[in-house]
């Protein structure tokens, strides 16, 4: 795991290859924008990848975490994603702990994430929530109108 800044060609890579988690071309662009300003944690491929995680070619790279801290004891989960054919097997746990880790030694006390609510059904959705359920975050709420079509939700873990 590698902390770095600017990683857009990778989580550009990695969003392609989930069309049904990321398949809206608007909120594509988003997160490839936001990979260029938010610190990016990357899971790679090598050993040791070095200090430099803008050095990694983008295909050694398997799964991306955005992070987004507005405040010094919060922080978001803006998107995490992981290439298809590395799905269950720990990666996005890996990047989660990093981050955590990360996290508290700041002071930050509580990290949340907003993913599409249940009312709105997907399978790959329940998914989601699944995983950050198993990874100790809450639902808090699902807000119908937050978003122009689809519920979002809401989920906190306190650090």
């Amino acid at each position: 795991m590698v902390r770095t800044l600017g990683r857009s060609d990778a989580a550009h890579d990695i969003l392609e290859e989930l069309p049904e988690w990321f398949g809206i071309d608007r909120f594509t662009h988003e997160y490839v924008d936001a990979a260029a300003r938010f610190p990016n944690y990357v899971a790679v491929a090598t050993e040791d990848p070095g200090v430099d995680g803008g050095a990694i070619p983008a295909d050694d790279v398997l799964g991306v975490l955005l992070l987004d801290q507005r405040y010094p004891t919060s922080a978001e989960v803006h998107l995490l994603a992981v290439r298809r054919k590395h799905h269950r097997a720990g990666i996005g746990r890996s990047l989660m702990a990093r981050v955590e880790e990360d996290l508290r030694a700041q002071g930050v006390r509580l990290l949340s994430v907003k993913t599409l609510g249940p009312s709105a059904y997907d399978p790959g959705f329940d998914q989601t929530r699944a995983f950050y359920r198993a990874c100790g975050f809450h639902p808090v709420e699902e807000f119908p109108d937050l978003w122009a079509d689809d519920p979002c939700l809401l989920m906190v873990k306190a650090l």
